[in-house]
């Protein structure tokens, strides 16, 4: 699969992660869950770090998350909200949504945490009152176009969109033209060529995109 490939070269990011250690006994352990589940994608302790400075630096109090898996970037999302903040989680896996319910309140962050019923988060996210803060994607990599289309309405001015993997292992730069190569390009073109949007790659990870609303 061609997003199992993160675009960091090791080295750099084993240095990168030594500098931060683990928050939390729990986020270590959500880790090795995934490593047990042979390689279970989540984003990873330095796009956690990100999505943790980001919703700070936002001041974000209403966070809105497409595909949220078992939890383990609600976890650093949750991190960096205030009194008061929520971040909404979405998944169409019931059991996985469960065990992120089980994993966030161990971390203590169930008052900050709203989970939508086990269902595609698409759907969830169209029935969100408009306003959000922040959103963070997190989908079928096919579908981010659409994900993109249902996304924007639900940001407030200057909220941002933050999508995962949207290099997807260097396919996307490749030229390739799977399914998920061909909607993460169509995804980018129109981030960074629409009127309203201000947006930046980071190869971060499977490549990590910003996208600020006017």
């Amino acid at each position: 699969m061609h997003g199992d490939m993160d675009i960091v070269d090791p080295l750099i990011a084993e240095f990168l992660t030594q500098l931060a250690p683990s928050p939390d006994p729990v986020e270590a352990e959500m880790r090795r869950h995934a490593d047990e589940l042979e390689g279970y994608p989540i984003a990873g302790p330095l796009v956690g770090a990100l999505l943790t400075q980001l919703t700070l630096m936002q001041g974000a109090r209403r966070v809105f998350e497409v595909g949220s898996g078992f939890g383990y970037s609600a976890f650093w999302l949750a991190r960096g909200l205030g009194a008061g903040g929520t971040v909404s989680l979405s998944e169409v896996d019931r059991d996985q949504l469960e065990r992120a319910h089980d994993y966030l309140a161990r971390a203590g962050f169930s008052n900050r945490c709203l989970f939508e019923p086990a269902g595609d988060g698409l759907v969830a996210l169209e029935r969100c009152e408009p306003g959000l803060d922040l959103i963070f994607l997190d989908y079928a990599k096919s579908d981010y176009p659409r994900a993109l289309a249902v996304a924007l309405p639900k940001l407030r001015h200057g909220g941002i969109l933050v999508a995962n993997d949207v290099l997807w292992g260097g396919s996307v730069a490749r030229g390739e033209q799977d399914k998920e190569s061909v909607g993460l390009r169509e995804f980018l073109r129109v981030i960074h060529g629409s009127e309203g949007l201000v947006s930046t790659v980071l190869p971060l990870g499977g490549g990590v995109s910003i996208t600020w609303k006017r």
